[in-house]
């Protein structure tokens, strides 16, 4: 009997962790970095990604201009119970037909990434448009969302526009 409670309290307290789970905006916008690795990612519609070290705007922006260079996005920390390893969905909607698919071929209007955070850090989501090719700076309304056992925690919209 006492082996069964043991087990119900252990599920109801990671329960109430997850419930607990929760996200705040750091910063937003055009970012530079002082570090990139780039990395194969048969999963994104370039076929690769990049992990940086972000250097945050001075201010924070969600008009970014569509041309080669640019690096946006928004650095996000998970709150909750200080230190605890959390499994996220990073998910990038793209505006209009979509990305071009590289890998799979045709365009995609979505692509997700999983990772795991750990509560109380600060975590970049953003894209660059490092050398891409014009019909790789899609113009118009992108979405970034991260979720977390199917809830979404964050999400923030930029407009990106001609300049």
């Amino acid at each position: 009997m006492s082996g069964f409670l043991i087990a119900v309290a252990s599920l109801l307290l990671c329960q109430a962790a997850v419930a607990q789970t929760s996200a705040r905006i750091d910063w937003y916008g055009v970012y530079t970095t002082s570090s990139t690795k780039e990395v194969n990612d048969p999963t994104s519609p370039t076929g690769k990604r990049f992990i940086s070290t972000p250097v945050p705007p001075k201010s924070n922006s969600n008009r970014i201009p569509g041309k080669n260079d640019i690096r946006f996005g928004y650095a996000y920390t998970i709150t909750g119970q200080t230190g605890a390893r959390i499994n996220v969905k990073h998910v990038f909607r793209f505006p209009g037909a979509g990305m071009p698919d590289i890998v799979a071929g045709g365009r995609r209007t979505t692509s997700e990434n999983l990772r795991t955070n750990n509560s109380g850090e600060s975590v970049l989501i953003g894209w660059s448009f490092g050398s891409a090719p014009p019909e790789r700076i899609l113009i118009g309304d992108w979405v970034m969302e991260v979720w977390s056992n199917n809830r979404k925690l964050v999400e923030k919209r930029f407009t990106v526009y001609r300049p």
